[in-house]
C-alpha cells in the first residue's frame, strides 16, 4: 500500500529523537568516563550505537512486526520505550559493579553495562529506521531533518552539561525522547497522547528529583566507592569533585624536614587529580614546594613573568608566588576547577586565584598560547595530561596538543630572549621513557627554529620518589624536569642546577658539559632518529598530525606484545598494552558485528534479499563507504579545529552541529538533483577533501588571532561547504534504490549505521599510527568509491532494463 508523506509533527518527531539519540550519546560518554575509563567509554557507546544499526535489521527481518499502516502508531511507541528505558539502564548500569582486571566477572560486568546501554539506542533506532524506510519518497527532507536534529541536540547537550549533572542531562534526553513520541502520536488518539503526557510528567519530576536530592547521584565509579567528597560538580569537560587527603607529596626533596601544607585533592573524572593547597597568605608554612624538583626553574629567574599551563588546583600558581615572581598567568581548560579554587574553596586557598599578581584564563593552553601577544620569562606545565592520564592507561588511546613538536615550538617563540620552558614528566624505572619522549620533543622543536646544538640549552633533573611509588603499587621512579630555552645554557646556570641538585639530593640526568645518561646524550646527538628507531619503544616527537604523546609502542611490536602476552616490566607500556588489548577487542567487535549486519540477512533469506542481478551488492558496498567515509572526514577535521577553538568542547560543538545541520540541508537539497547526476556529489567530495587536507591547516595557522566570533564563523564556514555536499549521497542513494529494490531500505540503513561505528575505530587505529592526514585521504577514497560504485550500479541497471524490454 502507498503511505502518505510525513506530516508536520512526523518530521518534528524526526528532528527531536535525533537531537535525543545524539544528545544521550555525548552524555552516556561522559558518564562512563566517570564510571569506566575513557577507552572503556569508547568502547560502550561504539556497542551501544549497534542498537540503531540493530534495529534496522529488525525492520528488514520481521517487516510483519511493523505493518506500514501502522508506522506512526509505531514510531510513537518505540520513542516511549525509548523515553521509559533511557533512565531505566541508567539504574542497571549504575547497579553493575566494574571490575577492572582481565577476568570472567570483568567481562561479565561488561557485557551487561554495554546490554543496557544499548537498549534505549534500540528502540530509538527503530523509530527513525521506521521514518526513513517508511516515506523514502521524502527521503531528503525525512534524512535532513534527522540530521539537523541531531546537530541541534549536540548544541543543546554542552549547555546542559553546564546547568545540569550527567545524570540529570541523561533523563533529559529521556523528556526528549517523549516530546517527540508525542509529536509522532499527533494522529492518534487522545488516550495515547495523555499517556505520553503521563510518562513525560514522570519524567520532569525524576528530574527535579535528582538535581534537587541527588536521587541519581555516583557512588561507585572505576571500582571504588566514593567516601569523603566534599564538592562536585559537573560540566562538558568532565565532573569534578573534592575530597581531604592531607598532604600530598609528589617530588619533594628528602632533604626538606619542615611543615607540608594540608592539601584538598581536586579528582577528574574519579582518577587523575591535582591539589588545592592549604594557604592564609603566609609563604612560610607553603615552604615545602620550593624543595620540589618542577620548582627548580624559579631558582634560576627572579621577579619573572610566568606561565602555568594547567594549573589546577593552583600547585605552581602558588610555588610561583612563594619565590617571589612578579606575576602568574595560568591557562585552565576546565572552568569547573577554576570556580570551585577561585569561589568554593577561596577560604582554603587563600583567594589565590583572585590575587592581583595572578591571572587566570579559562581556554586550552596551547590555543592561547599561540594567539597571545606578550611573551614570558618562564613558561611551565607539570604533570599535565589532556584530562591526565590515569595508571590504567586511560588516554593512551587519546590525543594531546600539549606534547607535540609545534605545540613545544609555540612555547619557545613565546619565551623572553632567555627564558625558559619547564615540563616535568614521570621518570620510569629503568627506561625513563616519558621524560626522554618529553627531551625528544624539545630537541626537535630546537632544530625547527634554526638551533644546530639543541644539547647546549636542554637541562634534564629527576627526584626520585620509591616510596610514593611503593605505596601506589605503580612502577614510578620519580618526577623528570626538563629546563629549555632558546639560548645556550652558560657555565654559571649548569654549575647552579648542579649545586643546587646534590643539595637537594636530586639528580642531574642531562646538563651540558656534565656526565650524563647515555640514552639522553643519544637523543639530542646527530644519530637521534637512528637511536629512536632502535629504541624499545616510540619516544619520536609527536606531531600535530598524530598528536598520540602517551602511546609508546612500535607499530611492529604492538600486535606482537599483544599477542604473545609478552610481560613489560615499565608501568606506562603495561598501559599500552592494555589500550592495544581495548582497541583490538573494540576493533574485532565491531568488525563482526559489521560484517553481521550485511551478511546475516542473506543466509536468512536464503538469498532472496538480493533482487535479480548483482546489483544489491553494489548498493551495500555504496552505503557501507558512506558510512565509513563520514566519519574518516569528520574525526579528522574536529581535531584541527581544536587549536582554532581554543577548546576541545567547543571543536565538538562546532564541527558536530556544522557538519550535520549542513548534512541536513544536503539532504533536502538532493530532492533537486536529477537521477543522471546522482554520482556527481560523492564524486566531489573525494577531490574536495583532499584539497582541504591541503589548505585548510595553513588557513586555520593564519586565523588565530581572530576574535573568537570570528574563528566561530570561519569555522563554520569551512564546514559547511563539506557537510552540505556530504549530506547528499545518502539520500540519493535511498532514492536509487527505492524504485527497485525498497525492502532493502531497513537493512542498508542497518549496514550504514554499523559501518559508521566501525569508521569511528577504525580512525583511531589510523590516526595512531598514520596519523589524521592519512585518515582524511582514506574518507576521500571511500567517497571515491562510493561514486564508481553508483556508476556501477546504473550501468548493471541500465543493462538489466535493456535486456528485460529486449524482443
Amino acid at each position: 500500500m502507498t503511505i502518505p508523506g510525513p506530516t508536520r509533527s512526523t518530521l518534528l518527531g524526526v528532528f527531536v529523537l535525533s537531537g535525543a539519540l545524539l544528545a544521550l550519546e555525548i552524555a552516556l560518554t561522559r558518564i562512563f568516563s566517570v564510571i569506566l575509563w575513557y577507552h572503556f567509554a569508547f568502547l560502550a557507546i561504539s556497542l551501544a550505537l549497534f542498537g540503531m544499526a540493530v534495529g534496522g535489521l529488525l525492520l528488514h527481518f520481521r517487516p510483519d512486526w511493523f505493518p506500514r499502516d501502522r508506522v506512526h502508531h509505531q514510531m510513537a511507541r518505540h520513542s516511549l520505550l525509548f523515553a521509559i528505558l533511557v533512565p531505566i539502564a541508567y539504574v542497571l548500569i549504575l547497579g553493575v559493579p566494574f571490575v577492572y582486571r582481565v577476568s570472567l566477572p570483568a567481562a561479565v560486568s561488561l557485557l551487561l553495562i554495554y546490554t543496557f546501554a544499548a537498549l534505549p539506542f534500540l528502540f530509538g533506532g527503530i523509530a527513525l529506521a521506521l521514518a526513513l524506510s517508511r516515506f523514502a519518497n521524502r527521503i531528503g527532507i525525512v534524512y535532513g531533518m534527522d540530521l539537523v536534529g541531531a546537530g541541534l541536540g549536540c548544541l543543546l547537550v554542552v549547555p546542559l552539561l553546564s546547568y545540569l549533572t550527567g545524570p540529570g542531562v541523561i533523563v533529559a534526553t529521556a523528556i526528549l525522547a517523549a516530546v517527540a513520541s508525542l509529536f509522532f502520536a499527533a494522529s492518534l488518539g487522545a488516550g495515547a497522547r495523555n499517556r505520553r503526557l503521563l510518562v513525560l510528567g514522570v519524567l520532569v519530576a525524576i528530574l527535579v528529583g535528582h538535581e534537587t536530592k541527588g536521587w541519581l547521584r555516583i557512588d561507585f565509579s572505576k571500582d571504588r566507592l566514593e567516601i569523603g567528597t566534599i564538592h562536585s560538580d559537573w560540566n562538558p569537560l568532565a565532573r569534578i569533585t573534592v575530597t581531604q587527603e592531607g598532604t600530598v607529596n609528589w617530588a619533594t626533596s628528602e632533604v626538606y624536614n619542615g611543615p607540608k601544607p594540608e592539601t584538598l585533592w581536586l579528582k577528574i573524572d574519579a582518577e587523575a587529580g591535582t591539589p588545592i593547597v592549604q594557604f592564609d597568605g603566609d609563604f612560610e608554612k607553603v615552604k615545602a614546594l620550593q624543595f620540589d624538583v618542577s620548582a627548580l626553574v624559579h631558582t634560576l629567574r627572579e621577579n619573572a613573568e610566568v606561565l602555568v599551563i594547567g594549573p589546577g588546583g593552583g600547585r605552581d600558581v602558588l610555588t610561583a608566588l612563594s619565590f617571589g615572581q612578579k606575576r602568574v598567568t595560568a591557562v585552565e581548560i576546565n572552568d569547573a576547577i577554576i570556580e570551585a579554587v577561585r569561589d568554593k574553596f577561596a577560604d582554603w586557598s587563600g583567594g589565590l586565584y583572585s590575587r592581583p599578581d595572578v591571572r587566570i584564563v579559562n581556554d586550552e593552553g596551547r590555543s592561547w598560547v599561540r594567539r597571545a601577544e606578550e611573551k614570558f620569562d618562564i613558561i611551565q606545565a607539570s604533570l599535565i595530561d589532556t584530562w591526565a592520564a590515569s595508571s590504567a592507561g586511560a588516554y593512551v588511546l587519546s590525543e594531546n596538543n600539549l606534547y607535540t613538536k609545534e605545540a613545544f615550538r609555540d612555547f619557545l617563540e613565546h619565551l623572553n630572549d632567555d627564558g625558559i620552558l619547564t615540563m616535568s614528566r614521570w621518570y620510569f624505572k629503568g627506561r625513563p621513557i616519558e621524560t626522554l619522549r618529553l627531551t625528544g620533543i624539545a630537541v626537535a622543536a630546537l632544530r625547527d627554529l634554526g638551533i644546530t646544538n639543541p644539547a647546549a640549552h636542554i637541562m634534564v633533573v629527576k627526584r626520585s620518589t620509591w616510596d610514593w611509588a611503593y605505596r601506589r603499587r605503580e612502577f614510578r621512579d620519580g618526577v623528570g624536569t626538563m629546563l629549555v630555552k632558546r639560548t645556550p645554557w652558560d657555565p654559571g646556570e649548569v654549575a647552579h642546577i648542579q649545586k643546587i641538585s646534590e643539595d637537594l639530593k636530586f639528580d642531574v640526568v642531562y646538563a651540558p658539559g656534565l656526565q650524563n645518561l647515555p640514552e639522553f646524550e643519544a637523543i639530542m646527538g646527530d644519530r637521534r632518529e637512528q637511536f629512536e628507531a632502535a629504541y624499545p619503544v616510540d619516544i619520536s616527537a609527536p606531531v600535530d598530525d598524530r598528536p598520540f604523546f602517551f602511546y609508546m609502542l612500535h607499530a611492529r611490536d604492538a600486535f606482537r606484545i599483544f599477542g604473545s602476552g609478552e610481560e613489560i616490566e615499565q608501568g606506562v607500556v603495561q598501559n599500552n598494552v592494555r589500550a592495544i588489548f581495548v582497541l583490538v577487542a573494540l576493533l574485532g567487535i565491531v568488525l563482526v558485528l559489521t560484517s553481521t549486519c550485511i551478511m546475516l540477512p542473506l543466509f536468512l533469506s536464503g538469498g532472496e534479499s538480493f533482487p535479480r542481478g548483482g546489483s544489491s551488492a553494489l548498493y551495500l558496498l555504496y552505503f557501507f563507504c558512506l558510512g565509513l567515509g563520514y566519519l574518516m572526514v569528520e574525526i579528522p577535521l574536529m581535531q584541527r579545529f581544536i587549536l582554532l577553538l581554543g577548546h576541545p568542547v567547543n571543536a565538538l560543538t562546532v564541527v558536530l552541529f556544522s557538519m550535520l545541520v549542513g548534512s541536513g540541508v544536503g539532504s533536502v537539497l538532493s530532492n533537486r538533483i536529477p537521477e543522471r547526476l546522482f554520482l556527481v556529489p560523492a564524486a566531489i567530495i573525494a577531490v574536495l577533501v583532499l584539497v582541504y587536507a591541503a589548505i585548510v591547516p595553513p588557513i586555520l595557522d593564519a586565523s588565530l588571532a581572530f576574535p573568537y566570533w570570528q574563528r566561530v564563523l570561519l569555522s563554520v564556514a569551512l564546514l559547511t561547504i563539506p557537510a552540505v555536499l556530504m549530506g547528499m549521497p545518502f539520500p540519493l542513494g535511498v532514492r536509487q534504490l527505492s524504485r527497485l529494490r525498497e525492502g532493502m531500505l531497513p537493512w542498508v540503513w542497518g549496514v550504514n549505521g554499523a559501518t559508521s561505528v566501525c569508521a569511528s575505530v577504525l580512525a583511531t587505529v589510523f590516526a595512531i599510527f598514520m596519523g589524521y592526514t592519512a585518515v582524511l585521504m582514506i574518507g576521500a577514497g571511500t567517497y571515491a568509491l562510493a561514486a564508481v560504485t553508483l556508476l556501477l550500479v546504473r550501468s548493471r541497471e541500465a543493462r538489466e532494463a535493456s535486456a528485460s524490454s529486449g524482443p
